[in-house]
């Protein structure tokens, strides 16, 4: 079975763009710190398809924490090594209100938290 998880950030926006036959696919790279030296860290080069793809790339930015499962395949090319990722899954870790909104108004829906709020009962499924 070839499954990969990982946690980390992105080092760069991702990037993302559409196949000949008009499928998206986002492309970016996670950053993972070693367990032992936080200081060294390995990357990851990861691809999204379909709308996961497209939902990386409209709510994640550089410095977002994700979490990715998915296949893993070994390239070497020019006496380097690169670990790339065909994502199955994506969590995005990073809390909503350390993101930035991409320049969207969206207004928050916890700002009047702890002031009362009229309902109809009507309203409520049980």
């Amino acid at each position: 079975m070839n499954v990969l998880s990982i946690i980390g950030n992105l080092t760069k926006d991702p990037e993302l763009k559409y196949s000949s036959e008009g499928k998206a696919y986002t492309k970016y790279t996670v950053a993972v710190p070693r367990r032992f030296n936080r200081n060294e860290a390995d990357f990851f080069y990861c691809t999204s398809l379909g709308k996961q793809g497209e939902n990386v790339a409209e709510y994640c930015r550089k410095g977002s924490k994700v979490g990715v499962v998915g296949q893993v395949n070994i390239d070497r090319k020019d006496d380097k090594t690169y670990v790339n990722v065909l994502a199955d899954s994506v969590d995005f870790l990073t809390p909503k209100g350390n993101q930035s909104n991409n320049g969207s108004d969206q207004r928050d829906p916890f700002e009047n938290e702890g002031q009362s709020t009229t309902y109809n009962p009507d309203d409520l499924p049980f």
